[in-house]
């Protein structure tokens, strides 16, 4: 799916030092994240969460490295395993609104969507991740709406993705 290597682009991990083993692998991960090594950058954070099991940033890394493996279950179990330890992390509730999207749980989706966007109205991956859900569900004039906004919000959504309610007609 284009939009997710949009939002994934749009949602970088924040970094980790590498002052201890648990930082280090995560800083590992993160390189094989951004070298698209899906399968070492998982490697790289199984390692990390035996050091710490639970550790939020590497279970949403080895989310990361299943969602290149286009295993969007177990991502989805990761993140919400991360979000059982910080439910208030914004980038990983619209991470999980975006897997809830690839597994084809949409109204579960939109309900993620409008939490992030509730509280924080200007999210860009979250509004963008909410449009593509409504074009799913061919809800046009709430996707558009969203598309127009995360644009402004200098999201690059292509002229195309604002043509596609009319090819759904």
């Amino acid at each position: 799916m284009r939009f997710l290597s949009l939002l994934a682009a749009l949602w970088m991990l924040q970094s980790c030092a590498t002052s201890t083993p648990l930082q280090q692998r995560c800083a590992e991960g993160r390189r094989h994240l951004d070298d698209q090594r899906w399968d070492r950058a998982e490697r790289d954070y199984d390692r990390a969460l035996k050091l710490s099991p639970g550790y939020g940033p590497a279970l949403v890394g080895r989310a990361s490295a299943r969602i290149g493996l286009n295993r969007y279950a177990e991502a989805l179990s990761d993140v919400d395993a991360a979000l059982a330890g910080s439910p208030d992390r914004l980038e990983w509730r619209s991470r999980r609104g975006v897997l809830l999207h690839a597994l084809g749980r949409y109204e579960e989706a939109l309900a993620e969507f409008d939490r992030v966007l509730a509280r924080s109205p200007n999210h860009a991956a979250s509004l963008t991740g909410r449009a593509m859900t409504y074009l799913r569900l061919k809800r046009c004039p709430e996707a558009l709406r969203d598309l127009r906004r995360a644009r402004r919000l200098g999201v690059p959504i292509p002229d195309s993705w604002l043509q596609t309610c009319a090819d759904l007609k």
